[in-house]
């Protein structure tokens, strides 16, 4: 259960109280009020994308030309999806932190585009095997309350990031050749439900063709 967020661990372990029936009445108010509370902070919607397109070198650490194209067209491909933007734009950027040789600039690239079209800053608190850590930031921030996030991670640790916003069972782990998976993970009273869309550059005029896989 180390993947699923607080409040739902809480309802879960709820279930498996024995004791007083005044004391499971007190417990069950106070699960119910933390509850509540963590609820409050839920953003309306989370946006989890792979970096863009890296090069077939294994040094390197930045993106391809391919990839580069892809993250100028970030911007036009959310402005364009209705039931991606129904909540708004994108009011916080996240990527993944820079390791010590280097790795886990490519997430941070990619978004670099659209963070300047929307005028915010990229953050990156967490490397990308802190993915509890930042599910629980999320989750129980207010500053995200009600609001779209956006999240570019490294593919390796998608899935488990997915889970750890209460998704299960979570997507298979994307082949590395894939780049074009959005996982829109929108809360609907309290529980997580997620849509996979693709994103795929048809030209270098950057239309874009949209399927909703799930």
């Amino acid at each position: 259960m180390g993947s699923i967020p607080f409040k739902f661990r809480l309802i879960e372990g709820l279930r498996w109280w024995k004791g007083p029936t005044e004391v499971n009445r007190l417990v069950a108010l106070i699960l119910t009020l933390i509850c509540a509370a963590t609820a409050m902070a839920e953003p309306a919607q989370v946006i989890i994308i792979r970096h863009a397109e890296k090069p077939k070198d294994p040094g390197a650490l930045h993106l391809s030309s391919a990839g580069r194209k892809r993250a100028k067209e970030l911007a036009r491909f959310f402005k364009e999806d209705d039931v991606l933007m129904r909540h708004g734009e994108p009011s916080a950027l996240f990527a993944t932190k820079e390791t010590k040789n280097g790795g886990g600039q490519r997430t941070k690239e990619t978004l670099e585009p659209l963070a300047k079209d929307l005028g915010i800053m990229i953050k990156t608190p967490y490397k990308s095997d802190d993915y509890l850590k930042l599910a629980s930031h999320i989750l129980g921030g207010k500053d995200y309350e009600g609001k779209t996030v956006i999240i570019c991670w490294t593919h390796e640790f998608i899935p488990q990031l997915i889970g750890a916003f209460g998704i299960h069972p979570t997507p298979e782990k994307l082949d590395g050749s894939v780049y074009d998976r959005v996982y829109n993970i929108e809360f609907r009273d309290g529980k997580p439900e997620l849509k996979i869309t693709t994103q795929e550059l048809k030209n270098s005029n950057a239309h874009h063709r949209k399927k909703r896989l799930k």
